[in-house]
């Protein structure tokens, strides 16, 4: 059975938030959190985070615990932990709040993605796993994959050029941002060591190394 989405994370080329809900308790949040990033602790190592925790008041005990486990799993703080306005249904950081961007959902796949199967999605998607030939995913936001990007991705899918795909080794069947496509090239290529982004930049779909 699913976790519930009491923490929420959002990633994209410039880091990774982590939205905590309001009326969970801390040490749930925190759990919740674990189990989600244990799976992929390599890939989140040194990525740059910020940190939502709702409106609640942290106590000096419970922000100790916060930031030794955003630590621990790998994570480089951006800032400091903040209270947040709520809004509907997801918290915005205080120093946020004028810019009213609304949060993107984002869906938690926590399996590869084999040959036939597909993700439609109105948001970001996180695979932990690979995506085979055969398999295909759309979504709005942006694509991260803890694994081996084979298939078909297409971010942005509702024109957001804004969008990115994240993956460990990106090998795609198609690869497609927004209305721009681009496929991998049939040479053998040099990949780096660590994971790779394809962003677009200057109209076209560009594949680099991934750093937060």
């Amino acid at each position: 059975m699913p976790l519930a989405e009491n923490v929420v994370l959002k990633g994209d080329k410039h880091g990774v938030s982590i939205l905590i809900r309001e009326g969970i308790d801390l040490a749930t949040a925190l759990e919740e959190l674990r189990q989600k990033i244990a799976p992929a602790k390599e890939f989140f190592a040194g990525a740059s985070v910020r940190v939502a925790i709702g409106s609640r008041e942290l106590e000096p005990d419970d922000r100790v615990a916060l930031e030794q486990t955003v630590s621990e799993l790998g994570f480089t703080l951006m800032q400091p932990i903040e209270r947040t306005i709520h809004r509907g249904s997801v918290s915005v950081p205080q120093s946020m709040e004028q810019k009213e961007q609304p949060e993107t959902a984002t869906l938690l796949y926590k399996r590869t993605l084999r040959s036939g199967q597909r993700i439609d999605y109105d948001g970001n998607v996180v695979v932990l796993g690979d995506v085979n030939p055969g398999a295909m995913i759309t979504c709005s936001g942006d694509i991260v994959i803890m694994g081996t990007l084979r298939g078909i991705a297409h971010a942005g899918a509702q024109g957001d050029t804004r969008a990115a795909v994240v993956a460990f080794r990106l090998e795609p069947t198609q690869l497609r941002i927004a209305h721009l496509i681009t496929r991998a090239p049939d040479d053998e290529v040099q990949h780096p060591l660590g994971p790779e982004v394809a962003l677009v930049k200057d109209d076209c779909i560009q594949i680099e190394a991934y750093t937060p």
